[in-house]
């Protein structure tokens, strides 16, 4: 069971930005949701945005995301403000390339749980800030029911 949630866990942590949720609902082989809990402006320009991906009662990814709208097109953040999609896929729908870059990724030692702190990059330039969670628990119990 290790093997396999560490094994699943490799390919969703390796997901490229933009296809988190088309891999959840692939992992599980059930539809999942996006739900935009919250999204606020913080100071001026910065705005935090919080995530929740899910399946029936079990949120299996959260993530907290920090953004300054001055670094942002205008079809982004038009997207951003409507808080229906994730970011992945209004960059996707906008035909943006991003890249990842991990900060941080630490595994609970029950396992299960990883964190995983990151930024999203466009040409060098920082977009945007993600704390995420990730329930592997969770996401075994999906797959199971």
């Amino acid at each position: 069971m290790v093997v396999e949630i560490g094994k699943i866990a490799q390919t969703l942590l390796d997901t490229p930005v933009g296809y988190v949720e088309e891999t959840l609902s692939s992992i599980i082989r059930k539809p999942v949701y996006l739900n935009v809990v919250e999204q606020n402006s913080l100071h001026d320009t910065r705005y935090v945005r919080k995530v929740i991906i899910g399946h029936g009662q079990f949120p299996i990814l959260r993530a907290i995301v920090k953004f300054d709208s001055e670094n942002l097109p205008r079809e982004v953040m038009t997207g951003l403000l409507q808080k229906k999609e994730s970011i992945g896929n209004i960059l996707r729908k906008n035909n943006i390339t991003t890249e990842r870059h991990v900060v941080a990724l630490n595994f609970d030692s029950t396992r299960k749980t990883v964190t995983r702190d990151y930024h999203i990059l466009c040409r060098d330039s920082l977009w945007f800030e993600v704390s995420e969670e990730i329930r592997l628990d969770f996401l075994s119990a999906c797959q199971n029911s």
